[in-house]
């Protein structure tokens, strides 16, 4: 149920949701509605946004059906470039070749080869196109969910880099696994927030992502802080299920390949004071003295694995938390446990238990 200051935050939410979106058409389609209706048109004409997606997705998986006719057999491209039925086995002419005496001496092979060869490649490029174009619109309409699920945040007037767009939309429609495309679909838009949040190489990296390594990912940001995962001698990460998925963050060049102990120094002057964000949660350090260091024995996330984890959205794994929580109370400093959320542009950290 909304409360009053959900309704009062309505309209200044929905504006940087229409800016956002706006901005996310013009990168992906450049003015044209790619067969889609725009979020704008939709605004202007009041349509009922879930409704024309449902539509706009049952055609989508209409035509992907069409399409896959071919590979099966069932459907063809003709000479015009339309997609007609393949015809009966029966109803097609003997071809003169099977009573052609020259088929024992192969003298008919090759005599039409080049043309024909070119309409079936022409033809193959053609159908090879039309999938990954309607895969770019399913992922379109993917984004645009993101946005709306997401927490407004400000979108910046700097256009999308061009080398960027290029690369993932070459990447992007070519990735045809759902929980995958759920990735890409956020890095676009938060790209499209922010320009130059995600470089080309967290492209690279999604693209060698198998589903399998999707899944060890998205275990991984439990444990993510900003920088680093807690990884202490006799800590909650010590099992061998957790160094096998150690070895393949640093296989993906997500995590680097040794522990380290890094000295974490206060955010204020006045007293020692941290705060240690995990995903939704996070720890609130404390100590009297302001120039007192906070040692942790940690594996260090790479640039690419901390722009990674900006991608997966998971819950924290408590039993870690207050695991490290412990660890850290134990060399005398005062430390509780909340919630860290966003709320607009800035996160709020909101203390739930005293450790």
């Amino acid at each position: 149920m909304m409360t009053q200051a959900d309704i009062s935050q309505a309209p200044r939410q929905l504006a940087h949701h229409t800016q956002w979106l706006d901005k996310l058409w013009q990168c992906l389609f450049d003015g044209d509605a790619g067969g889609l209706m725009s979020p704008g048109q939709i605004r202007r004409e009041h349509r009922d946004r879930e409704h024309v997606r449902q539509i706009e997705m049952a055609a989508i998986l209409q035509a992907e059906q069409e399409l896959n006719g071919i590979h099966t057999g069932k459907k063809r491209l003709d000479d015009n470039g339309n997609l007609v039925d393949t015809p009966s086995v029966d109803l097609v002419a003997t071809h003169k070749i099977i009573e052609n005496s020259a088929i024992e001496q192969g003298l008919d092979i090759g005599l039409d080869s080049p043309a024909a060869m070119i309409r079936s490649v022409v033809k193959e490029l053609s159908v090879r196109d039309l999938e990954r174009s309607l895969n770019l619109r399913k992922i379109a309409i993917l984004c645009e969910s993101e946005i709306l699920l997401s927490e407004p945040q400000p979108v910046s007037h700097q256009p999308v880099n061009a080398e960027w767009m290029t690369r993932w939309r070459e990447s992007a429609e070519n990735v045809f696994n759902p929980e995958l495309q759920v990735l890409w679909a956020r890095a676009l838009i938060l790209e499209v927030a922010q320009p130059g949040s995600f470089n080309l190489g967290v492209m690279a990296a999604l693209l060698q992502l198998s589903v399998d390594d999707l899944e060890v990912v998205k275990i991984a940001s439990k444990y993510a802080f900003p920088d680093f995962i807690f990884c202490g001698p006799g800590a909650y990460l010590s099992t061998d299920f957790h160094q096998g998925m150690f070895e393949i963050m640093e296989d993906l060049g997500l995590l680097s390949s040794a522990a380290t102990t890094v000295s974490l120094a206060s955010h204020s002057n006045e007293q020692f004071r941290l705060l240690l964000p995990c995903q939704n949660k996070a720890l609130q350090i404390e100590h009297s003295l302001a120039n007192k260091s906070l040692s942790l024995s940690v594996t260090k996330l790479t640039r690419i694995g901390k722009q990674m984890m900006k991608l997966c959205h998971s819950n924290a794994d408590l039993a870690y938390l207050f695991d490290l929580g412990r660890t850290i109370k134990a060399q005398g400093y005062s430390v509780a446990i909340g919630d860290w959320r966003l709320e607009g542009s800035k996160h709020q950290f909101e203390v739930r238990l005293a450790l």
